[in-house]
């Protein structure tokens, strides 16, 4: 018997996800400025005490309606931010991390009780979900998903549930980042598998009717933000295919990309080992694997969602028929009192502690580890735009819009950032004119009354305005261009 001082598979696995995402904490900052739009929002929200519904931040929809549907993960990051500064955000984002994946795999050794197959099933499901360990709101739905999921099974088995826990919860959520709907739809797929077996004469009402009970408090409390049911608008607005299509992480599936091996790993598994238990398999469990792995082909963000509800049926799947030989249930028994966690949690509390420790001493040194990148943003131009403040509209990338807002707000509004959705399909093709120089560009930048420009060195638009008498270079370097109308 294992030593209760000892630390468990969970604890290690915690741990390592926790390393690993520190470790990537400099890449996961070099892929999009969202995070800028976040901590700028999250500032204003905790220095003015309002929770704005309008927008702040841009002039071409300024005081028009923009839901904050993720101002409390806003204001957690900007809380880490003030602490230890963008360390601060990396540290917070790990430990979210490592607690989603260690909640997975307790719920996978905990169903399949074999620790050797949830282990290898949890180890892909962590690559899975790594493509996707950006600092911002949408990691918290990693954690809420994993813990919702968990609760519709125990009501499957009939166990003992606190029904409140769902609206609470839910109302969590909707406030923290608008993948709320996706506790909707594992809903959804839990009830639709009960209805299936009471069709089938295979169930009783019960847990149907906890289902629903859960579906109606959890609406009421998912309306509970500072902007009610319009989180609810904002999530759902997001179906034009024009932006979809222009933002790598809402694009379909790419088989060609190595980071999605993982997960094309684990749907191949679920595949296999459907059939393999076809005739004991829970209808929820095939509804919610073959829900969430066509949202996964559908969109690559969806990919770590996948993985998450996946990963404890597939360990189920995978294990019920190698427990049927006796020389592997043996083996596997022998290691599987590893999965419990301590009673102590020395390894993944001295691991925080040390991490946070560290960053704080750096912090104190007026050190940082992690920075914008300044080959991908930029970090030149904003510096020189700091001692040399141009007038009037800006044009800008709009991967570059969160960051022009971490450093230029609230002197300066932006003409986009990468919240897409809200700007909508017009406005972001009238973006994509002028960046391209296509077609009337010259008229869209009098139609937005543009003043000036910090747009990436090699875009068309930089080459036909350096061609343009009525526009001067004011700063280049290798990164951006700042350009303004004379």
């Amino acid at each position: 018997m294992r030593n209760k001082f000892f630390p468990s598979v969970v604890e290690i696995l915690f741990v390592v996800a926790f390393l690993l995402a520190l470790a990537s904490g400099s890449q996961a900052l070099s892929i999009d400025s969202d995070l800028g739009r976040h901590l700028t929002l999250g500032n204003y929200i905790l220095d003015n005490r309002v929770i704005p519904t309008r927008d702040l931040f841009s002039h071409t929809l300024s005081g028009e309606s923009r839901p904050p549907y993720e101002w409390l993960s806003q204001v957690a990051f900007a809380i880490s931010y003030r602490l230890l500064g963008l360390d601060g955000v990396i540290l917070l984002t790990a430990l979210i991390v490592g607690a989603a994946i260690a909640i997975v795999f307790h719920q996978s050794a905990r169903r399949s009780k074999s620790l050797l197959v949830s282990l290898i099933i949890v180890l892909l499901a962590t690559g899975a979900t790594s493509i996707h360990w950006l600092p911002r709101p949408h990691i918290v739905t990693f954690l809420l998903l994993a813990i919702w999921v968990d609760g519709l099974e125990k009501i499957r088995k009939a166990d003992n549930v606190n029904l409140l826990i769902f609206p609470a919860l839910m109302m969590l959520w909707a406030n923290l980042h608008g993948g709320f709907i996706f506790g909707f739809l594992a809903l959804a797929a839990y009830f639709a598998g009960w209805a299936w077996n009471r069709w089938k004469k295979q169930a009783t009402n019960e847990a149907g009717k906890k289902y629903l009970l859960i579906g109606f408090a959890s609406l009421i409390a998912s309306i509970l933000t500072p902007d009610l049911w319009r989180g609810w608008e904002a999530v759902l607005n997001n179906r034009s295919a024009f932006i979809l299509n222009r933002t790598v992480e809402t694009m379909p599936l790419n088989l060609s990309d190595p980071s999605t091996a993982p997960f094309i790993i684990l749907l191949a598994l679920s595949v296999i080992f459907f059939f393999t238990n076809r005739r004991t398999a829970s209808v929820s469990h095939i509804f919610l694997l073959g829900g969430f792995s066509v949202l996964a082909i559908m969109m690559t963000r969806n990919i770590p969602l996948f993985a998450i509800v996946s990963a404890p049926v597939l360990a189920e799947w995978i294990a019920a028929p190698a427990n049927q030989l006796p020389a592997w249930k043996r083996f596997d028994e022998r290691f599987i009192n590893l999965a419990a966690p301590s009673q102590s949690f020395i390894l993944p509390t001295l691991t925080a502690i040390l991490a946070i420790g560290f960053f704080a001493y750096n912090h104190s040194l007026n050190k940082q580890i992690y920075q914008f990148n300044p080959q991908v943003f930029p970090v030149g131009a904003v510096d020189w735009l700091g001692e040399n403040p141009p007038e009037g509209n800006m044009f800008n990338e709009f991967n570059w819009g969160g960051y022009l807002l971490y450093r230029l707000w609230p002197r300066e509004f932006v003409f986009v950032d990468s919240q897409s959705d809200f700007y909508g399909e017009p406005l972001m093709r009238d973006y994509e004119t002028i960046l391209l120089a296509k077609n009337n560009w010259r008229d869209l930048l009098e139609k937005y009354q543009i003043n000036w420009a910090i747009i990436p060195a090699n875009t068309p638009l930089v080459d036909q305005l350096k061609q343009e008498s009525s526009w001067i270079v004011l700063y280049e370097d290798p990164v951006a261009v700042i350009v303004q109308h004379k």
